[in-house]
């Protein structure tokens, strides 16, 4: 089997896992609002914002700079 396969698998599995057990309401305190919501989709939420915040980041900061770096150390080489 390929590695991709198996990390892929790995990661489904643990996501069930954590879904299964995380399925009861709970009620989250934001700011002035009491939101009440099932775990998981709390932590779907969260996840999220956090991928798509690190996209963001990575797009506009280091994207271009690691890229001409890397040509420039393989120039150095050859």
């Amino acid at each position: 089997m390929n590695l991709k396969i198996v990390l892929i698998i790995i990661i489904l599995a643990l996501f069930l896992i954590v879904t299964l057990q995380n399925t009861e309401v709970s009620l989250f305190k934001v700011l002035f609002w009491d939101i009440e919501m099932s775990r998981i989709v709390f932590i779907f939420i969260a996840i999220l914002v956090g991928f798509i915040a690190g996209y963001v980041v990575g797009k506009t900061t280091g994207g271009k700079a690691d890229k001409s770096n890397s040509k420039k150390e393989k120039s150095k080489i050859a």
